[in-house]
């Protein structure tokens, strides 16, 4: 770690010659530049992108954002529903678009160790399947 600043330095440097350079403009230029930097490696992202595939899966921020832009179901409750109707511990839920339909993967844990999943429409909250529920 000791020449780890030294390096760091000179990297920095390079990266920034208008900064290297001391001129009365370094610190606008180093922004445009790192500006230029951050908006070519991470394009602007659209609320509603249109799907990739015909099975995709959400990440907690995004089903936040499906849930409020579409009334979807809210997730915590089916989960403990379905809990309680195949007396399980909830372990987790998901939200998923397969084709054009939103669906939520619920996973629960019965006593004896099988793990269930349970597939829901995402705006009814009615049960589409079961897998592993024997």
């Amino acid at each position: 770690m000791r020449h780890a600043g030294p390096a760091l330095a000179v990297f920095l440097l390079a990266g920034f010659p208008a900064m290297a350079a001391g001129s009365a403009h370094s610190v606008g230029a180093a922004h445009a530049a790192s500006t230029r930097i951050a908006a070519a490696t991470h394009p602007p992202q659209s609320e509603h992108r249109p799907p990739q595939s015909e099975h995709e899966c959400y990440s907690a921020a995004q089903t936040r954002r499906e849930i409020a832009a579409r009334k979807l179901a809210e997730p915590f409750g089916l989960l403990i529903g379905a809990a309680n109707r195949f007396q399980a511990e909830a372990l987790g839920v998901r939200l998923c678009r397969h084709k054009e339909q939103y669906i939520y993967e619920i996973s629960l844990l019965r006593p004896t160790g099988r793990v269930i999943h349970v597939f829901t429409n995402a705006v009814t909250g009615q049960i589409l399947s079961v897998k592993n529920a024997k």
